[in-house]
């Protein structure tokens, strides 16, 4: 699609070149008003200007030219200001799960830390409970 309006904007171009050229001969009369002062000259308030109809022509398409670069910088300047606004957030979400990443490790590393105490504790408990049955045993042998 880029290519189409690529080549076709070549196309319009040259057409415009090509028309200009082709009336170079020709002549245009160009009328501004004046502007506003006390010694205007009532019977003519225009400006008058002739110039060839190719140049005018020539002259209307790069200031065409012109505005439309000026559009397209406006809107990619726009485009990048939006584009570093997400690279931003981006980096941000991304910092934010590194942050819950090394929390979860450190969550992850308290558990079996737990798990290994509660084990511990769990040995401890069924060494005692041995020792107690033994020393019950031993009271038993003792009374008869």
């Amino acid at each position: 699609m880029k290519r189409i309006f690529f080549i076709l904007s070549i196309a319009i171009i040259l057409g415009v070149v090509y028309i200009g050229a082709m009336n170079m001969g020709n002549s245009i009369d160009i009328h501004y008003l004046k502007g506003y002062t006390y010694t205007l000259d009532a019977s003519n308030p225009y400006v008058n200007i002739v110039m060839p109809l190719g140049l005018y022509t020539v002259a209307i398409l790069a200031a065409g030219l012109v505005a439309g670069a000026g559009t397209v910088a406006l809107f990619m300047g726009l485009q990048g200001e939006k584009m570093k606004a997400y690279k931003r957030e981006l980096e941000k979400t991304s910092v934010t799960g590194e942050a819950s990443a090394s929390k979860v490790k450190v969550l992850e590393a308290k558990i079996k830390t737990l798990e290994n105490a509660f084990s511990t504790v769990v040995d401890e408990r069924t060494k005692m409970e041995v020792q107690i049955k033994e020393l019950s045993a031993e009271i038993d042998n003792l009374k008869s």
